[in-house]
């Protein structure tokens, strides 16, 4: 999504700002479409936390030249939003090395 995000800006820059939004939107929320086909998920909320905070981001992505600094404050709910992305995954689809060598 990133990288198509990208590819858009460098063509189209301000020119579909709709086609932003869903890029920013579906890179938000896809990680949280896997827990939903996942059978236990007791332990993935980080992923739907993670969806939330780019979705509250969106304030200030839209509001851009309204609220002062509102580009800089949406780039902190991306970051903070990927962090959680980033956590999520390191902590619960990896295997710690433990639990490797129990399965050995």
């Amino acid at each position: 999504m990133a990288a198509g995000g990208t590819i858009y800006v460098f063509l189209y820059h301000e020119k579909y700002k709709v086609v932003k939004l869903f890029f920013y939107l579906t890179m938000g929320f896809s990680p949280a479409l896997v827990e939903t086909s996942m059978s236990n998920t007791e332990r993935l909320h980080e992923l739907a936390c993670g969806g939330l905070i780019y979705f509250l981001g969106v304030v200030f992505f839209k509001n851009d030249g309204i609220i002062p600094f509102a580009h800089v404050i949406w780039h902190l709910f991306m970051a903070t939003a990927a962090a959680v992305h980033y956590y999520a995954t390191w902590k619960y689809l990896y295997p710690s090395p433990t639990d490797f060598m129990r399965h050995l």
